[in-house]
C-alpha cells in the first residue's frame, strides 16, 4: 500500500515536471502564433508591427486634421467630407485596422514583386520621397529644404513625435518612405511597356441615326427606324455618286449636328477614342474613299478617312493610362497571392491616439462638424 502510494506520488511528480518543462515551449509556440496577424505568400506581418503602424496612421490622421484647420482658417466645413472621413476612421478601430493591415499586405506584395523584377529604391530614391512629403507639409520647395532651418526643425520634430506616439523607430518610419519610393519605381517600370504613340485618323462621316431626335438614345432600333436610316444612307450614296461634294451632303443629311456644320469633319481622333465599329473600319479603310454603311450604336455611317498616322500619346492621357495599368497589375498580384489573416487579427487594436490629442480649438471644430449638437454637450 505504501509502495503504491509512493509510486503514485513519483508518477505525479514526474508528470508535473514534464508539464513544467513543456510550459516554456508551449508558451513560446503560442506567442509566435499569436504574434502573426497575416501572412502574404509566407511573409509574416506581426501583431507588434501592425499595431505600431496603426498608431502611426492614427497620429498622421490627427496631424492632417490640425493642418486642415490651419489651411482653412478654422473653417473645416470647406473640406467637410474629407474631415468627416478622417474622424470616422479614427472612431472605427476595426475599420481603420482592416484598411491599415490591407495596406501592409499590399506593401509586402510590392516588395516581393520588386525583388522578382529586380526593382528596388536606392537611398537617393528614398530621400527624394521623404523630401517631397516634407515639402508638402512645410510649403518649402524640395531643393530648399536642406537650407531652411524652420523646415529642418519641423522634420526633426515630426520624427520625434511620430516615434514617441507610435513607437516606431526612425528606420521603420523611413521604411514607409522606402515603400512609397518602390511604388513609384514599379509604376515607372510597368509604364515602360505601354505605347507612347497611337494610331489616329482624320475622317469625316455622314451619320444616319436610328434615333434622329436623340442620337445618344441606346435603345435598339425598331424595324421602321432601321428602314429610315437605310433610306437616308441610300440617298446620301446616290447624291455622292452624282458628284455632289461630301461636305454638302453631310451638312444636309448627317444627324451628327456637331460635325455636320463642318462638312462631316471629325478632325484628328485616336482610334481608341472612337466607337469600335467605326475605329475598326477607319483603321484599314483606303484613304479618300467613302466606305460603309458602318453600323454603330448611333446608327449607320458613311465614312471617309482623309489621313492616318501614328501620333504621340498626350502626356496626361499617358499618365492616366499608366496609373490604370498599375492598379490592374496590383489587383492581379492580390489575385495570385495567398494572404492568410489570423482569426484574431483584430484583437487589442489600438484606439490611441484619438481626438483628445488635438488642440482644443481643432477638436471642437471637428466635433462640431461630425457630431450632432446634443452629443457635444
Amino acid at each position: 500500500m505504501h509502495i503504491c502510494l509512493r509510486l503514485s506520488r513519483v508518477r505525479l511528480g514526474l508528470l508535473w515536471l514534464a508539464v513544467l518543462l513543456l510550459l516554456p515551449a508551449l508558451a513560446l509556440a503560442a506567442q509566435d502564433t499569436d504574434a502573426v496577424v497575416s501572412r502574404v505568400d509566407g511573409d509574416a506581418i506581426t501583431r507588434e508591427e501592425f499595431h505600431l503602424r496603426l498608431r502611426f496612421v492614427r497620429w498622421q490622421y490627427l496631424q492632417e486634421l490640425e493642418k486642415l484647420y490651419e489651411l482653412t482658417g478654422g473653417n473645416l466645413g470647406l473640406t467637410g467630407q474629407y474631415v468627416e472621413s478622417l474622424a470616422a476612421s479614427l472612431q472605427d478601430p476595426a475599420g481603420l485596422g482592416d484598411d491599415v493591415l490591407a495596406q501592409m499586405e499590399e506593401e509586402r506584395l510590392l516588395w516581393q514583386a520588386g525583388e522578382r523584377l529586380d526593382v528596388a529604391p536606392t537611398g537617393d530614391d528614398i530621400d527624394r520621397r521623404e523630401a517631397a512629403f516634407f515639402a508638402l507639409w512645410t510649403g518649402v520647395p524640395v531643393d530648399d529644404l536642406a537650407g531652411d532651418d524652420e523646415a529642418q526643425h519641423f522634420i526633426a520634430d515630426w520624427y520625434e513625435r511620430a516615434g514617441a506616439i507610435s513607437g516606431l523607430e526612425r528606420d521603420a518610419l523611413r521604411a514607409i518612405f522606402a515603400t512609397e519610393a518602390l511604388r513609384g519605381l514599379l509604376l515607372d517600370h510597368l509604364g515602360q511597356s505601354l505605347p507612347t504613340e497611337e494610331l489616329a485618323v482624320r475622317s469625316r462621316h455622314i451619320l444616319c441615326a436610328f434615333h434622329p431626335q436623340n442620337v445618344n438614345d441606346p435603345a435598339a432600333p425598331t424595324t421602321v427606324e432601321r428602314a429610315a436610316a437605310q433610306a437616308c444612307v441610300a440617298e446620301a450614296r446616290a447624291r455622292l455618286a452624282g458628284g455632289e461634294p461630301f461636305a454638302d451632303v453631310a451638312a444636309d443629311l448627317s444627324d451628327d449636328a456637331s460635325s455636320a456644320v463642318q462638312g462631316g469633319e471629325l478632325g484628328w481622333i485616336a482610334l481608341g477614342y472612337l466607337v469600335k465599329p467605326y475605329a475598326d473600319a477607319a483603321e484599314t479603310a483606303a484613304l479618300n474613299t467613302v466606305i460603309g454603311p458602318v453600323e454603330t450604336g448611333f446608327g449607320l455611317h458613311l465614312i471617309e478617312v482623309l489621313e492616318r498616322e501614328m501620333q504621340p500619346v498626350d502626356p496626361a492621357e499617358f499618365e492616366a493610362s499608366k496609373q490604370g495599368y498599375f492598379e490592374l497589375w496590383i489587383a492581379m498580384l492580390h489575385d495570385e497571392a495567398t494572404i492568410e489573416r489570423s482569426q484574431d487579427w483584430d484583437a487589442g487594436l489600438p484606439v490611441e491616439p484619438g481626438l483628445e490629442l488635438l488642440s482644443p480649438d481643432v477638436r471642437d471644430a471637428v466635433l462640431a462638424l461630425t457630431q450632432p449638437a446634443e452629443e457635444q454637450r
